[in-house]
């Protein structure tokens, strides 16, 4: 009889062997578990740079957006000040203004919409190129890789992160328009009031705080849930794959049960028909 010391229990749990479905990933996190690696982030940029006129014009369209967007309450304000009076240069004036106002309104509609299509269409082209890389250099790979490594982890590099990598993509362009925008209103406050202004973004230094002791475990967090989501993709993967060496070890079966009889229907016209007493 077999025994298994504590030692050997301990041993497994903490390097479980390779058969052992997600016994590799969390070996894969530890290789690709920094926030932030330069020499990545430069081969991630190489796919970029071939698009990089498609992402200049929709770096402008963000920015045409946030400047509308800025412009809108202040033309509010203009019109407030100094259009509600009973002259008829007052009329006059309010109708520039309220066409002034549709202009901008268009604008900012078309910005917008240019701006969701440059960078959907980018972020796209962008993933499309990488997966087919990574498919290329999955075949060129030497068999003892596939034969070392599990399908699910391979998998998951192909689908997921490289989705993840479209998101960070996508919100990298538009996480610009929104520091420009937060710029833009803090400026436009001081400059219109600065004792009010001043008293608005006094809560600033709390939320700087707040974010110094937050982002360690919001950081810490957010490994775990890449840990976890890579360790479900591989499973499934692992799965998928086993259920088709499965069925076909149970097909096996089914397909020599099916030519056996269709061997045996074929026979019995051959041999023993014709031997029957007539």
């Amino acid at each position: 009889m077999r025994i298994i010391t504590e030692n050997a229990v301990a041993a497994s749990a903490v390097n479980p062997e390779r058969a052992v479905v997600g016994a590799q990933i969390s070996h894969d996190e530890e290789m690709f578990g920094r926030a932030f690696d330069g020499r990545v982030m430069r081969r991630f940029f190489a796919f970029v740079w071939p698009y990089r006129t498609t992402l200049v014009l929709a770096l402008l369209t963000v920015l045409v957006f946030v400047g509308t967007q800025l412009s809108i309450p202040l033309i509010i304000l203009y019109a407030i000040d100094h259009t509600l009076s009973p002259a008829d240069i007052a009329a006059t004036t309010l109708g520039s203004v309220v066409m002034v106002f549709a202009s901008v309104i268009l604008l900012n509609y078309l910005a917008n919409y240019l701006q969701e299509i440059l960078v959907g269409r980018v972020a796209e082209n962008v993933i499309i190129d990488l997966r087919r890389a990574m498919f290329s250099h999955l075949q060129g790979v030497a068999l003892s890789f596939m034969d070392k490594t599990e399908v699910g982890p391979v998998m998951s590099r192909l689908q997921s992160d490289t989705g993840t990598l479209q998101e960070y993509l996508e919100s990298s362009v538009f996480a610009i328009g929104d520091m420009v925008l937060l710029l833009g209103i803090t400026v436009t406050l001081l400059v219109l009031d600065f004792k009010l202004g001043a008293l608005t973004l006094s809560i600033m230094p709390v939320l700087i705080l707040v974010r110094y002791f937050w982002l360690p475990h919001a950081r810490a967090a957010f490994r775990r849930a890449r840990e976890t989501n890579s360790r479900t993709n591989g499973a499934l993967a692992e799965s998928i794959r086993g259920i088709q060496t499965i069925q076909a070890r149970f097909a096996n079966r089914l397909i020599s049960g099916f030519i056996r009889s269709c061997a045996t229907s074929t026979a019995e016209p051959i041999f023993v028909l014709p031997n029957l007493p007539r």
